[in-house]
C-alpha cells in the first residue's frame, strides 16, 4: 500500500510514484471518504472501485484523512475513531487497494470548493473513476453533491457512481453505530458491523509495564473504548500467533493483565488487542 500526501500531490516524488503506479494502467479508480474503521457499509463502495479498476486496467485507490474529521467537528464531544490509520491502511491492503492519498483536515483544507477538489484529483492523481456514497458531499459549506459531481464528471471525462448504503436488518451500517456498540461493550454486533473483530492498535500507544501487567493512560488513546469494565482479549503477534490475555478499561487507565498461569509475550511483538 503506497501513501500520497495531499499537500504533496504537486512533488516530483509524488508525481514518480503516480507515474509508477500508472504504468499500463489507464489512470486511477477512487473512492472518498473518512472511512473510520472499514465497515460493511463501506464494502459497496470497495467493491465498485475494485471491479471497475479490474474492468478498465485502472489503479484502485482510497481518499481519506490521517483521522476523522470528527475530532476537529466535535472536539471533546468526540468518542474517538472506530480505528488507527495504521489498521485502517491494512484493511485497505488486505481488500486489494494499491495506494492512499491521505488529507489533513485542517482549517485550509476545509476552505476548498469542491469543483477544485476533484480538479485536482483529475489532473494529479490521475481519476477516472468515482464511487462515493448518495449522501456524500464535499467543498467549503459542502457545496459539492451529486449534482455538482455528475455535472464535473461530464466536464472532466471521467465515471462516476453513487453506490446505495448498506443496511442489517434495517438499521444503515455506519461508523457512529459501530461506535455505539463499541460503547455498550457489544463486540458482537461491532464485529457484524465492522465485518471483522474490533482492534485495539497495541503499536499506536505506549504502554507502561507494571509489575506482570501493562498499562496506559486512558486520555492517550484516540480510538473508542468500552465502558469501564475487565474483557477477554486476545493480542495478535507479529508471528501470526495469538496470546490470550485480560484488559480492564478504567476511567482514567487501560490495563493489561496476563492470562492467569501465563506471560503477557514481549510488547515489540504485540500488534493488535482483538475484542
Amino acid at each position: 500500500m503506497k501513501t500520497l500526501l495531499w499537500d504533496r500531490l504537486s512533488s516530483p516524488e509524488t508525481e514518480a510514484l503516480i507515474d509508477a503506479l500508472c504504468v499500463n494502467k489507464k489512470g486511477t479508480a477512487l473512492t472518498i471518504g473518512g472511512f473510520d474503521g472499514p465497515h460493511l457499509g463501506h464494502r459497496a463502495l470497495f467493491d465498485a472501485v475494485l471491479e471497475n479498476a479490474e474492468a478498465h486496467r485502472h489503479v484502485p485507490g482510497i481518499v481519506t484523512f490521517f483521522r476523522s474529521p470528527g475530532t476537529l467537528k466535535k472536539g471533546d464531544q468526540y468518542p474517538g475513531d472506530v480505528s488507527t490509520l495504521n489498521l485502517r491502511l491494512g484493511r485497505f491492503a488486505e481488500l486489494g487497494f494499491e495506494f492512499a492519498v491521505l488529507i489533513d483536515f485542517s482549517s485550509d483544507f476545509s476552505k476548498i470548493a469542491g469543483g477544485v477538489f476533484f480538479d485536482i484529483l483529475v489532473k494529479k492523481v490521475r481519476m477516472r473513476y468515482v464511487a462515493v456514497g448518495p449522501d456524500f458531499r464535499c467543498g467549503h459549506r459542502l457545496d459539492t453533491g451529486m449534482a455538482e459531481i455528475s455535472a464535473i464528471a461530464h466536464r472532466d471525462g471521467f465515471r462516476f457512481d453513487s453506490i446505495r448504503q448498506v443496511e442489517i436488518d434495517g438499521l444503515r451500517i455506519s461508523s457512529s453505530a459501530v461506535r455505539k456498540a463499541i460503547q455498550a461493550a457489544d463486540f458482537a454486533l461491532a464485529e457484524r458491523y465492522l465485518g471483522h473483530p474490533f482492534l485495539l492498535d497495541f503499536t499506536a500507544l505506549v504502554w507502561e509495564a507494571n509489575g506482570t501487567s501493562l498499562s496506559v493512560p486512558a486520555g492517550t488513546i484516540t480510538q473508542t473504548l468500552p465502558r469501564p469494565g475487565a474483557y477477554p482479549v486476545l493480542l495478535l503477534l507479529s508471528d501470526g500467533n495469538k496470546a490470550a490475555a485480560n484488559l480492564r478499561v478504567g476511567p482514567d487507565t487501560v490495563t493489561l493483565h496476563p492470562s492467569v498461569g501465563a506471560d503477557l509475550p514481549p510488547t515489540d511483538t504485540v500488534l493488535a488487542v482483538r475484542f
